[in-house]
Order: structure tokens, then C-alpha cells, then sequence
């Protein structure tokens, strides 16, 4: 009896610490596994982009001034937090013929050409920082738009894809889609170039004076480049 009594308590006490390891191991295991879960959301939470949309006009020198001055120095300091939307159109306006499109732009017609040549440059570089780089360079000076598409394209693979598209029916309607995507905002535009965070309309005047400041300010974990 004193034999079956200990040879029971004995397998009570191991059944009782599997129990507990097997507890513990599961414990740990959901432990871990939530651990992880909060760190993937507070990671994704914290590098969330911030949309920046910039409606602006290929002969626009305000909109020169904000893409070279602030859109590519805030692209470059912060290219992980932001994504970007260029829409060449502002105040143009497009009449719908039979089977084609034609412009009416607030700079000429050659603001319309220069719009139409930025639309097939954006619509046929797939990588963003080429296109901006492009962007820029060519609405230093727009003035001879297809001169600096072959200019500031050279060397790149899109180039003929590009020329193509500007001297054809597509370019002229990619131009007229950005203007059903301009004329779509609400409110409507009125200043040139016209920027929106997230599809939002915020403070432009801060924007356009400032943008990596406006760009910081809404970020949660903002990198050290928004301390200086």
C-alpha cells in the first residue's frame, strides 16, 4: 500500500510540472507572438506615407519654384515617410471633341504641349524618383518642351515610350484624365500649385513656404532630420 501510495503521488508530480511547462511554453509562445504583433503594428503605424498630391502647370514659375525648392529637398530628406503625386493641369481646361481632346491652358498653348509631355513622363516611368528627377530638370525650362524631354531623358530607357505618348492622341488624353482628377476636388482649385496631404486640404501658404516642416509635423516617430 505504502508502495502504490508513493508510486501514485510520483505520477501526480510529474503530470503536474508537464502541465505547468506546457502552460509555460504557451505562455511564452503567445508572449512572443504578441510582442511581435505590436511591434509590426507600431512599425507600420509609425512609417505610414504621408500622400502628397501637387496640382500644378508645366509654365507655372510658382509651381518651378515649389517642385525644385521644396518638393525635391523634402523627397530626398524624407523619401521613406512620404509618397508623391504629381498632376500637371491647374487651370486648364479641356474640350471633349468628336474623337479627341484639345487645351486651353492659363499659360498659352505651349503651356498645353509642356503639360501633355509632363503627363506621358509621369505615365511612363515606373520608378518615381526618375520621374521627379525628370520633372524637375525639364520645368526649369519649359519653353521647348520636347528639346528638354530629349535633354533631360537622355539616357533613359522610357525616352522614346515618352515622345511617343506627348506626340500622340494618348498623351492629350492622360492630360485629360489629370484634369477630371483636378476638377474633381473639392474645394476647387484656385491657386497654382495647389498641394493636399492624405487627399486633404491643409494650411498651402505653410506648405509652400515650408514643406518638410509641414511633413514632420505629422509624422509620429519623425527622423532626426526634422530636428534641424
Amino acid at each position: 500500500m505504502i508502495i502504490g501510495s508513493l508510486r501514485f503521488k510520483l505520477i501526480f508530480a510529474i503530470v503536474l510540472i508537464l502541465s505547468f511547462w506546457q502552460k509555460s511554453q504557451l505562455w511564452s509562445s503567445y508572449a512572443e507572438n504578441t510582442t511581435v504583433e505590436m511591434i509590426l503594428e507600431n512599425t507600420e503605424e509609425d512609417i505610414q506615407p504621408i500622400l502628397i498630391t501637387v496640382y500644378y502647370e508645366a509654365l507655372s514659375p510658382d509651381s518651378r519654384d515649389f517642385i525644385i525648392q521644396q518638393l525635391v529637398p523634402t523627397f530626398e530628406s524624407l523619401e521613406d515617410y512620404i509618397e508623391v503625386q504629381l498632376v500637371p493641369y491647374g487651370n486648364t481646361e479641356t474640350i471633349v471633341t468628336s474623337d479627341d481632346f484639345v487645351f486651353k491652358c492659363q499659360h498659352g498653348s505651349l503651356e498645353c504641349e509642356a503639360n501633355i509631355v509632363h503627363a506621358c513622363s509621369i505615365n511612363k516611368t515606373t520608378d518615381f524618383k526618375k520621374s521627379l528627377e525628370l520633372i524637375a530638370c525639364m520645368i526649369k525650362d519649359n519653353h521647348h518642351p520636347f528639346d528638354i524631354l530629349e535633354s533631360c531623358a537622355d539616357g533613359l530607357d522610357e525616352y522614346k515610350t515618352m515622345l511617343n505618348c506627348a506626340q500622340s492622341k494618348e498623351g492629350r488624353r492622360l492630360l485629360a484624365e489629370y484634369g477630371d482628377v483636378t476638377n474633381d476636388l473639392d474645394p476647387k482649385v484656385t491657386y497654382i500649385p495647389t498641394i493636399t496631404f492624405d487627399y486633404e486640404f491643409d494650411n498651402q501658404i505653410l506648405i509652400l513656404k515650408n514643406l518638410t516642416k509641414q511633413v514632420c509635423q505629422r509624422l509620429l516617430s519623425p527622423p532626426e532630420i526634422c530636428d534641424s
